[in-house]
């Protein structure tokens, strides 16, 4: 990936957002934060380097390890409270006497001590610069190159996979009368006691899991926030008082498909009942249906912008629940599910099937449009398939990694180009434009990496497919689009029986 990225950058801003009092991590793969007001966070996947917030890997043994931030260690390493710090320690460790005096082969002894020659090598090759060149010797524009070549060769480039999230905590301990407890978590989930110590146990919830002598398991908060216990006298209490789930178009018909349908941002009741009517009316009558999610105008922005940034807000829940609605009904029915999605229902979706096991999404078949994320190959059914418009440029706002790579993808296949044909291209032009070196070797060499890279980045969009627009159409993003509508209509003729 760039160093530029847009995905980077928004990480980056999450990771900023907080101040962190201190903290920790037992194995490296998850790296916990504490905030000044208590809250948890996780930080998964990508390199160490990135997890630690520490991008040249400065040792916590330096002096440099509590001058600039540091929060914790983990091993060797320093933990800082935001890339910046660490980038700072690093400049720092780079500027005391050893290494400003030293070369880059003095560097490249500290970080591989067995083979300094292959470090200080390859970061010459980064940054330009002759492995006997002294750091004090370097201009401001080649010491920021020397700092950005070290971050690369210790692995804070990103991968597509990093995930910087806020560990929900559990609001209440909901006592049922005879019923089993459960638990309130973040003010609008309710989770059986099995289903919190599963969240506890793989870190999506913020506790932790007390095991007595007798055997008994029992969740406890931690020391700076306290579980409150309420009391209800029945458990329809949550039935009672639960917004509607769903509306239902169309009217049931024996052995029919189990039609769903989720819209979109500033959707009203009745724009989300026309869509659903319209697919209805495709599948001859028979009944869909419409998850409630209706527009709150403004809101439904911050929502978005707050789920793209790997935080969930209330919705989520009710989509779960709608799943689940949804599973039931194919157990009764004996029919499969067919889950189309459009706008926002796709960002929603793709945080409501983290909170499922895997081999429950598995049964969904789910079909998105428009969306402003894609549904990853192997989180559904594996007919399931993402759709875009190339005139929808919502799909850019939400995904605009993946939906640029698709519009180029789906440019080069209009000009009858095939896949292997067409990142062929790509990297030979990536050659030109980034290689400064004219040797042949080299060159090949480079459009070698450069096509494994393409390769990797084309399989992550093998089932997003860029749809003719609409004629004349120069952006259209709603739901009943003449390209969407038509690709619905295929998607209904295959499956209703």
């Amino acid at each position: 990936m760039e160093w530029n990225s847009d995905v980077f950058q928004r990480l980056f801003l999450i990771r900023c957002l907080a101040m962190y009092k201190a903290a920790y991590s037992q194995d490296g793969n998850i790296v916990f934060y504490l905030d000044t007001v208590g809250n948890k966070y996780a930080a998964t996947g990508g390199s160490l380097a990135w997890r630690l917030n520490n991008p040249g890997l400065v040792h916590s043994t330096s002096r440099f390890f509590s001058r600039q931030g540091s929060i914790g260690h983990f091993g060797r390493y320093a933990i800082f409270a935001t890339p910046e710090n660490g980038r700072e320690a690093l400049s720092n460790w780079l500027h005391s006497k050893k290494y400003f005096s030293g070369s880059l082969k003095t560097i490249a002894k500290h970080y591989q001590p067995n083979n300094p020659d292959d470090f200080a090598n390859r970061l010459s090759h980064l940054t330009g610069t002759s492995i006997q060149t002294k750091v004090k010797a370097l201009s401001k524009q080649e010491f920021s190159q020397l700092l950005l070549g070290i971050e690369k060769l210790c692995g804070y480039v990103l991968k597509g996979d990093e995930k910087f999230y806020l560990l929900p905590k559990i609001i209440g301990k909901i006592e049922n009368g005879n019923l089993e407890n459960t638990y309130l978590i973040g003010g609008n989930v309710v989770l059986s006691k099995k289903e919190a110590l599963e969240w506890t146990g793989s870190n999506r919830l913020d506790a932790v899991i007390v095991h007595q002598y007798s055997g008994g398991v029992h969740l406890r908060s931690r020391p700076d926030h306290c579980i409150q216990n309420v009391h209800l006298p029945t458990a329809r209490f949550f039935e009672e008082n639960a917004a509607p789930l769903l509306r239902v178009v169309g009217t049931q018909k024996k052995g029919q498909c189990i039609w769903a349908f989720i819209n979109g941002i500033f959707n009203t009741k009745e724009d989300a009942l026309e869509a659903a009517t319209q697919i209805s009316s495709m599948a001859g009558g028979e009944r869909v249906l419409s998850m409630q999610n209706d527009t709150r105008w403004l809101l439904d922005l911050g929502d978005c912008v707050i789920l793209k940034t790997s935080f969930d807000v209330p919705v989520i829940n009710r989509t779960v629940k709608f799943l689940q609605y949804l599973l039931t009904l194919e157990e009764e029915e004996q029919s499969p599910i067919i889950l189309f999605a459009h706008s926002q229902g796709g960002i929603i979706l793709e945080h409501a099937l983290e909170l499922l096991k895997p081999n429950i999404t598995g049964r969904f078949r789910i079909f998105t449009f428009g969306g402003g994320s894609f549904i990853a190959a192997g989180k559904s059914h594996s007919d399931s398939h993402n759709y875009a418009s190339a005139a929808d440029f919502v799909c850019l706002m939400g995904s605009p990694n993946l939906q640029t790579l698709a519009l180029k993808r789906y440019h080069a296949l209009k000009e009858g180009l095939t896949d292997a044909q067409m990142i062929h291209d790509w990297s030979f032009l990536d050659a030109i434009l980034e290689l400064d070196s004219i040797d042949a070797k080299v060159r090949q060499k480079f459009i070698e990496g450069r096509i494994k890279y393409y390769q990797d980045l084309v399989s992550r969009i093998i089932n997003l497919t860029i749809l003719d627009p609409d004629l004349d159409s120069r952006w259209k993003h709603k739901f009943v689009s003449d390209c969407y509508q038509a690709t619905v209509q295929k998607i209904i003729n295959k499956y209703r029986k």
